[in-house]
């Protein structure tokens, strides 16, 4: 009933002129911030939109963009890390609330693990388009980690179940194109759990020493 309502600027914007009617995006959204019907454009309702980037991680036209988070800030972080020496590098995505806040945990209890990864701040995982990911392949990275909160307890109510929809396409995407699909990784760590973010780290370095630059290059051509 407030006239007026403060929100985060970190709210989503559909650029109405792109917008392609399909309503993917009001489908996914945890709070139900996005207005749709059919043959009709999206609209978010700003007030409501808690700035998850689920939607603009759905979008296949990239007609949302998220304020501080948008798609080319994203592009502009993977081409710095794979600038040089891209086969020593992790592309991480790490939501704002779990993973990222566990990396923090980790380092503020001064555990010792393997420095490769390159993280990716996001609110959510759902944030994470498979566009970006396929970018970073085609940019040289061996390695792409995914990571957010547990999966029965996403920050955004469940916003990570679209995490997990578009990693099963994704692993899929890798294996049709002759690319192995366990260059992609998706874990769970809690901001508590700075022993466990050491564990990701070990494994997908792990993993990052078993990538050849042959494999590498296929994904670039």
């Amino acid at each position: 009933n407030k006239p007026k309502f403060s929100v985060e600027a970190i709210t989503a914007i559909i650029d109405a002129d792109q917008c392609k009617k399909c309503g993917q995006c009001a489908a996914v959204c945890p709070y139900g911030a996005i207005t749709w019907q059919k043959k009709d454009i999206a609209r978010v309702v700003s007030a409501a939109c808690t700035g998850c980037g689920t939607c603009a991680g759905e979008c296949r036209f990239g007609t949302i963009e998220m304020r501080h988070y948008t798609d080319h800030a994203i592009y502009a972080q993977i081409d710095a890390i794979l600038e040089n020496d891209p086969m020593e590098k992790i592309v991480t995505f790490a939501c704002n609330w779990c993973s990222y806040a566990g990396a923090d945990t980790a380092g503020v209890a001064r555990m010792s693990y393997p420095p490769n990864a390159r993280i990716i701040r996001t609110m959510c995982s759902g944030r994470v388009n498979p566009a970006f990911v396929w970018y970073a392949f085609k940019k040289g990275a061996p390695v792409v980690l995914i990571s957010g909160c547990h999966y029965v307890d996403c920050h955004y109510i469940d916003a990570n179940r679209s995490t997990v929809r578009r990693v099963d396409g994704l692993w899929d995407g890798l294996e049709k194109a002759g690319l192995r699909p366990d260059r992609l990784l998706l874990e769970w760590c809690s901001a508590a759990e700075g022993p466990r973010w050491q564990a990701i780290m070990e494994e997908a370095e792990k993993k990052r020493q078993t990538v050849t630059s042959e494999e590498v290059d296929n994904t670039r051509a």
